[in-house]
Parts: structure tokens; sequence; C-alpha cells
């Protein structure tokens, strides 16, 4: 019994490593941009030449490609000086409200003796200006198994048909949201987002949950069937999801599904 779950743990590291590897293969086409130094932080070479880098996976259990924006080019130094000036006009505002609620508090525990709950600053008080941002100096596209999950979201996720070998696609644009209960009721960036659904897996179907912006995509797990996200930078994501060589993730399917064939 060992040695049949040995077999079948090493066949499915096996299966993940060539699926990693079709992966990386399919984007390597639409992805002509320099390796990332060890640390990630900027392209192998150093140079400011390139406005992308990617960070390509390194085994089975890395099933993530991250391009990201090179912080030594021009656009990207643009890119976050004008950020910047949002961003910091968002923690001053974070900041006054944490001041009047220190007022408030200690004028509280003078004329009561109790004290008051206290606002917090985070980095979440960067505000949308810092998560529009961080969307768009990054792409992220990652494996993922076949599974309903909830998007938030003002806008719809849209379902179609997909190409090159993928099944369905679920794509949902850039757009801000503002959550209507629970204590966090500050506005928020959704990143652009394509999910490519691979292998016999049934379409997915979408519906809005009560009156918040959130989404439900339902779709029945499928074992031999995965997904791939893209989500970041909106031209990024569409061009990745148009243009990458999918052929190759579905021919990777097919291979797994094929008898092997017996010798003699």
């Amino acid at each position: 019994m060992l040695k049949v779950t040995l077999v079948l743990a090493l066949m499915s590291l096996a299966s993940q490593a060539t699926r990693v590897d079709a992966l990386a293969a399919a984007l390597r086409p639409v992805l002509p941009y320099p390796g990332a130094s060890a640390d990630g932080e900027l392209p192998e070479d150093h140079s400011a030449t390139s406005k992308w880098f990617v960070i390509w996976p390194t085994g089975p259990d890395d099933t993530r490609v991250v391009v990201k924006a090179n912080p030594l080019h021009p656009d990207t130094q643009k890119a976050g000086a004008d950020a910047m000036g949002q961003i910091n006009a968002a923690v001053a505002a974070a900041e006054r409200r944490a001041q009047a609620a220190y007022d408030k508090a200690l004028e509280q525990l003078r004329r009561t003796g109790k004290g008051a709950e206290l606002e917090v600053i985070t980095l979440d008080d960067e505000g949308i200006a810092g998560e529009r941002i961080d969307a768009e100096l990054e792409a992220v596209i990652e494996l993922q198994p076949v599974e309903s999950i909830s998007i938030e979201s003002s806008e719809a996720p849209l379902v179609d048909e997909g190409r090159g070998g993928a099944a369905f696609s679920v794509s949902v644009g850039p757009n801000t949201f503002l959550r209507t209960t629970g204590a966090d009721r500050r506005e928020h960036f959704r990143a652009a987002e394509v999910r490519l659904y691979f292998g016999p897996v049934t379409r997915p179907e979408v519906t809005q949950e009560s009156d918040e912006p959130r989404y439900r995509v339902t779709i029945a797990p499928s074992a031999d069937g995965f997904a791939v996200v893209i989500r970041g930078n909106e031209a990024l994501v569409r061009q990745i999801a148009s243009e990458a060589d999918w052929s190759r993730l579905a021919e990777h399917r097919l291979a797994l599904l094929r008898p092997t064939k017996r010798e003699g």
C-alpha cells in the first residue's frame, strides 16, 4: 500500500511539473522580457532598458509566473511618482481621522471615565490609489484548481467560450467597488482578471451575492481540469489571455490522458 501511495504521489508531482513547464512554454512567446535578479526585485541585467521583467517558476510547487514593472524604467518611475501624490493625500486623511478619533476618545474619557476604541493607521490607508498602482505595475499568471469562487467587483464577470484550447473564460475589467456592510466601507480597486478553464469542465455560471458588489462564479469541480488565472495590469492581462500559446497546455492535458503504450 505504501508503495502504491508513493507511486501515485510521484506521478502527481511529475504531472504538476509537466503542467508548470507547459505554462511557461505557453507564456514565453508573449513575454519576451528579461528574467529576474536573484532577489526578484530587478531585471537580471540590472538595466533600465526593458519596461517589464519576469519571475519564472523554479519547480513543480511554484505554480506562478509573475511579470513585474522594472523600477529603473522611466515609465515605472513616472507612474509611481504620479500615484504617490494620491497615496500621500489618502494617508494624510487617515491620519486626520485617527487624530479626530483620539481627541473624541480623550474627551469621552474625561467626561465618563470610559475609553473608546481608537482607529489604527495601516498600509490599507494608502487607499484606492495604492491598490491601483500595485495592480498596474504587475501581472500574475497562476495555475489553480477548478472550483467555485467569489469576486468582489462593481461589474459582473463575463463568461465566454474559450480559445486556443481553453474550454471557457471568465473575465472582469478593472473597476472600483464599495462594500456596503462590515467595518471596511472604503472604496477599493479591482484589478483586471481573466480565468481560463482547461479540460472537461462545465460552463461557469455568474450570480450576484445579495446586494453586495460581489459575484459568485459557480463551476463543478473537475479532477482532470485546471484553471489559469491572469490578474493585474489590464493591457498585459488582455495581451497574455489573447496571445499566449494555450494549445501547449491543452496538448499537455491530452498527453496525460493518452494510454501508455505497453512493450511486447
